[in-house]
């Protein structure tokens, strides 16, 4: 089956290309499990490995019109499933580094060693980031984020317009999600490299 699915890949490709949905299953039964456990490896979560299985393949539905032009379906699908994975951390680690009530949690957390590990790392790679950010963009992602202060708030206590609170916290919040982006790429990289071959 595999070696046939192979062999008619193109044919298969061309098929979902033009709305096959019987040929676009084939295609997700086919490479879902490679998916599944690279989500399982990353994350840890059965749901969000889940998740990343249909993230990776919507967007292959949403793409299938360029599927006729790849040569190398694996490589293109690998690359999607690193981009997925990528965001998926990356989003993950920035919701939980920024989370307010981390303290409030931390009796939940303490259950799973593992967790704890997780979220420790995940603070000093927040701290990290913040620690690279200008001293006034720093405080003001500070302010919103951890002490969770509205913009204006912000504005009135830092005595600055609430345009320039704004813009400092779009660069902070862009520095810190591409730090972080950074350090969950050797990873990710590493993980595909395992779970995609």
């Amino acid at each position: 089956m595999e070696d046939n699915l192979l062999h008619n890949e193109k044919d298969l490709l061309c098929k979902v290309a033009d709305g096959d949905a019987l040929a676009f299953r084939q295609l997700f039964n086919h490479y879902r499990n490679k998916i599944y456990s690279l989500g399982m490896y990353l994350t840890k979560s059965e749901t969000l490995a889940e998740e990343i299985v249909q993230d990776v393949f919507m967007k292959v539905w949403e793409k299938r019109a360029e599927l006729v032009d790849i040569q190398q379906f694996n490589s293109w699908l690998r690359r999607v499933a690193k981009n997925t994975c990528s965001n998926y951390l990356r989003d993950l680690a920035v919701e939980r580094l920024a989370m307010n009530k981390l303290s409030e949690k931390q009796d939940a957390l303490a259950a799973s060693v593992e967790s704890n590990v997780i979220e420790k790392e995940y603070r000093q790679i927040l701290e990290e980031a913040l620690q690279r950010l200008p001293p006034q963009q720093k405080k003001v992602y500070i302010l919103s984020r951890q002490a969770g202060k509205k913009q204006e708030e912000i504005a009135r206590e830092m005595n600055i317009s609430l345009y320039t609170v704004k813009e400092y916290l779009k660069l902070a919040q862009r520095s810190v999600r591409q730090y972080i982006a950074q350090r969950i790429e050797l990873v990710v990289a590493a993980a595909v490299l395992l779970y995609l071959k």
